[in-house]
């Protein structure tokens, strides 16, 4: 592991209280609280886009930054879909955006949440996602298909019951025009699998132990990455080699990962402040891992004193889109002095 980073962390005083949701060139979609807005770069100014419908006792309560972290009132996943519209998530609903018109998207089985980035388009242009959920009783599980423009969503693949506790996220490798399905949370539920035809198949890579427990995924030409989201077994970075199927160790971290983001060649991992038994401190850590596969610690943020089960665990949030050449944006949530503040990551000058 190398020690160090060519890569620099610092405040975008522009976007406090905003959480950056897509980035591509030349325009940012950022949201504050069920609202989500436009604008050309950090400090121009922001056009309203869209509100996701919520009581209003719910978005008068989630004015203070606490209430809103407790009940969970914020966007998990923007998405823009071929068509233009904007698929989204927010706490345990989910909708469209046809301009500003919001559209209600039903067939969800029973309300669940999408983790942060966790749904994807595939190479069929329809988008895929998981449910997540505490299934306590380990019920079935299920993983949808929207196809863009539909106001309903389809099942595309059911886990018997039994089989998992939930999915953690549906991921496009576009390197092998395939779908990739992580699942969690002991044992055998603990799998990374992969289908290459909407989920007619799935086909099991891992499975069995918390080495294969991960929540996000990374691809390469070569290679697929992820960072274990391991409660009990300390977590490793680790490599998929895409043409002899080896998985290798690329070194150890000091938490979970939950989000990852790829800038262009380069792979970033945070790891999540859960304070679970196998964390070493109580910091959220931004990773980065070159093309060369060496691994760097680029920051680090410290937990907030507000419990992790009531008011969220220690996280990073990266944006979902295309991204920019100008670097790429992480949220803060739950970390101390940094809670709700955005910031910007670039390659040091």
């Amino acid at each position: 592991m190398a020690e160090g980073s060519e890569w620099e962390i610092a405040l975008e005083p522009a976007l406090a209280h905003y959480t950056v949701e897509w980035a591509e060139e030349g325009e940012l979609l950022v949201s504050r609280g069920n609202r989500i807005y436009r604008t050309a770069s950090p400090g121009a100014p922001l056009a309203p886009v869209a509100t996701f419908p919520a009581p209003r006792w719910r978005s008068v309560a989630a004015r203070f930054r606490p209430a809103q972290r407790l009940l969970r009132f914020l966007f998990y996943n923007v998405v823009r879909l071929p068509d233009g519209s904007l698929f989204a998530t927010f706490d345990d609903a989910i909708g469209a955006f046809s301009g500003e018109t919001f559209v209600p998207i039903q067939g969800l089985r029973r309300p669940c949440r999408v983790l942060r980035g966790a749904c994807a388009t595939g190479p069929d242009g329809n988008l895929y996602f998981g449910e997540y959920l505490s299934n306590s009783d380990r019920g079935a599980v299920h993983v949808y298909r929207h196809v863009p423009g539909s106001r309903e969503i389809e099942v595309a693949h059911r886990f018997d019951a039994g089989a998992i506790r939930h999915v953690h996220g549906i991921y496009h490798d576009p390197h092998g025009r395939a779908l990739w399905c992580l699942t969690g949370d002991r044992g055998k539920e603990c799998r990374v699998a992969v289908s290459r035809d909407g989920f007619r198949t799935l086909d099991v890579v891992g499975d069995g132990d918390e080495t294969w427990r991960c929540v996000s995924a990374l691809f390469t030409e070569s290679g697929i990455y992820y960072g274990s989201d391991g409660e009990f077994e300390r977590n490793h970075l680790y490599r998929i080699d895409r043409a002899t199927g080896r998985r290798d160790v690329l070194g150890e971290l000091d938490g979970p990962v939950y989000y990852s983001h790829a800038h262009g060649n380069d792979l970033f991992f945070a790891v999540t402040a859960e304070l679970c038994p196998s964390q070493v401190g109580r910091s959220a850590t931004l990773w980065h891992v070159s093309p060369t596969d060496q691994l760097s610690r680029v920051a680090s943020f410290e937990k907030d004193a507000l419990s992790v089960r009531w008011f969220l665990p220690g996280t990073l949030h990266f944006p979902l889109g295309p991204g920019s050449s100008r670097g790429f944006w992480l949220h803060a949530v739950a970390l101390e002095a940094a809670d709700d503040r955005t910031f910007v990551v670039r390659r040091s000058a």
